[in-house]
């Protein structure tokens, strides 16, 4: 059963004697019938999704309005002559998001975690700990599980509140970390 609050999610984790990251494994694959190791393999994949998100971004690429697109590579650019506030830790942080935003709105990999309008937040915080050698990939899919029981509980409190007015859409369906793949608008 998927978590109704952060409390009851820390007392599963509690109770058990169990990571938290554990605690949201468990209820995923209690609720969805998965082994462990299937489980385990599809948040591999996100995060390797994640990563090649960066890896393949191209600054020169645009979104379909004009609008979004090349602000990753101004703040890196920036970062490198000195020029930004902060740490590189933080430059880094801005650039990945950015750099997911930009994807997004380019329609190349669209990743929602848990929505599309925090869509670079994960990796932006998460690729550049991995990339300094402060997080491996378990460190990483063990704080995607915890994003998505967050994910679970703001889905869960989202719905019991708008559950009334939604029963009519059948199509309603409330993720909580979701990452897909598209072919690029601009490569027809």
């Amino acid at each position: 059963m998927a978590f109704l609050s952060c409390e009851e999610m820390l007392a599963a984790a509690r109770s058990q004697k169990i990571t938290l990251a554990e605690a949201v494994l468990r209820s995923d694959l209690e609720e969805s019938r998965l082994t462990e190791a299937h489980s385990r393999a599809a948040m591999r994949h996100l995060w390797q999704v994640m990563q090649a998100t960066s890896q393949e971004y191209d600054p020169a690429q645009r979104s379909r309005s004009g609008l979004s697109g090349g602000d990753a590579a101004k703040v890196e650019q920036a970062w490198q002559q000195g020029r930004l506030l902060g740490d590189d830790y933080l430059a880094a942080v801005t650039a990945e998001a950015l750099k997911t935003a930009e994807c997004n709105a380019c329609m190349k990999r669209i990743v929602a975690a848990p929505t599309a309008g925090s869509c670079g937040v994960l990796p932006a915080v998460l690729l550049p700990l991995v990339r300094a050698g402060q997080a491996d990939e378990d460190a990483v899919c063990d704080a995607l599980y915890v994003a998505a029981g967050f994910g679970q509980v703001i889905a869960a409190r989202a719905s019991k509140k708008r559950i009334k007015h939604l029963k009519a859409n059948s199509g309603f369906f409330i993720s909580a970390l979701n990452v897909f793949y598209l072919p690029s608008l601009d490569s027809r």
